[in-house]
């Protein structure tokens, strides 16, 4: 849904919700232009805010976490999210949206056109001069956020945040490090997987949301002088794992601040050191994270698969024909026989599959 037309969208929350009045409409077409972010003072007053509406909430509200309302957002509602995540984490979903999104006046308008033109073409029940007086004075007052009817909060209790919809894809995910790091000191989190699946867009996600340190593995390929046949004959070789297990994992397990040093595939040469002070979460994305002697290391381990056909149009996007083609004949045969022959996958505590439509699947969750 959130690639929906707009129009698509308006009629899909009308047969939903059947009661709602013009402003109904209109907030909706607010919040896919310009999100929540007027919601939003400060984090520490937001969350106070979310903390006071939960409260409220009864059991017998909206149990479905997510609801598109397009242009690459969700309402987040509160009554089934809050058994999900921590209210700390959905705060900083909703906080970190509003600073996300911006939104334009002008596309801000010619969506209202299109909510006009659903009414004038009796799509939907509101007639032609309430549209149009309404979106007069509302163009008046300068396009003001809108609250909800008294009628539509009186007959569907909305009580929702205004989120990134990547973040639906990934909400087990942040449930379960909501559950780690609410009983242990440090976390530590691996994400592996086919290249181009969002290992490190993930990462970037998580790191939105949470305090944490990001290494990427990418930083530690062997270097050229390093691979020998013999090395090369093992699945995951050609990654140093033994530095990055004495540089990275050991600094992580001495709770100290620590350097380790980047190597750069077009010099090979290591780079300038990385000073990096150990943070309750710290997060490892990248092909060969989860290799056999690295994995022990691991609080919770999630692959990222993708469509073969979506992967070689990304990665051909990315990089382009000679390095596709590269990734074809080299890289790609590489990773899927580190994934075999180390059973990867099925060593991973949650599966997500990015799908050729654009959307992302949990595929496997274990427990807890």
């Amino acid at each position: 849904m959130s690639k929906t037309s707009i129009g698509d969208l308006l009629l899909w929350h009308y047969e939903k919700y059947p009661e709602m009045l013009i402003q109904d409409m209109v907030k909706l077409v607010y919040q896919n232009e310009f999100g929540a972010g007027h919601f939003v003072r400060s984090e520490s007053d937001s969350l106070e805010r979310l903390k006071a509406e939960c409260a409220t909430l009864s059991s017998g509200q909206e149990d479905e976490a997510f609801e598109d309302i397009g242009n690459d957002l969700c309402r987040l509602h509160l009554a089934g999210a809050h058994r999900l995540l921590s209210l700390a984490t959905i705060n900083r979903l909703f906080v970190h949206t509003a600073t996300f999104v911006t939104g334009s006046q002008v596309e801000f308008e010619g969506k209202l056109g299109v909510l006009r033109q659903l009414c004038q073409d009796s799509l939907l029940p509101y007639s032609l001069p309430q549209i149009d007086q309404y979106l007069a004075q509302y163009k008046a007052l300068g396009y003001p956020a809108v609250s909800h009817s008294a009628l539509y909060r009186k007959l569907y209790r909305p009580a929702y945040r205004v989120v990134r919809a990547a973040f639906r894809h990934y909400h087990a995910l942040c449930s379960r490090l909501d559950q780690l790091l609410a009983s242990r000191q440090t976390v530590t989190l691996a994400i592996d997987g086919n290249c181009a699946s969002g290992k490190s867009t993930l990462a970037a996600l998580l790191a939105e949301i949470y305090d944490c340190n990001v290494f990427h593995m990418d930083d530690f390929f062997l270097p050229e002088i390093r691979k020998t046949k013999s090395r090369l004959s093992e699945a995951g070789g050609n990654v140093d794992y033994e530095r990055f297990q004495a540089e990275v994992l050991a600094g992580l397990r001495s709770g100290d601040k620590f350097i380790y040093r980047p190597f750069n595939c077009m010099s090979q040469e290591l780079t300038g050191a990385v000073e990096v002070s150990p943070k309750q979460l710290n997060i490892i994305e990248g092909a060969y994270s989860l290799h056999p002697s690295l994995s022990a290391s691991y609080d919770l381990k999630v692959f990222l698969s993708i469509d073969s056909a979506l992967q070689s149009q990304r990665i051909l996007e990315r990089n382009g024909h000679r390095m596709h083609r590269r990734f074809v004949e080299e890289w790609i045969p590489l990773e899927n026989r580190y994934f075999a022959e180390s059973r990867t996958r099925e060593g991973c505590d949650l599966v997500f599959e990015a799908k050729a439509d654009g959307t992302t699947d949990l595929t496997f969750q274990s427990r807890p």
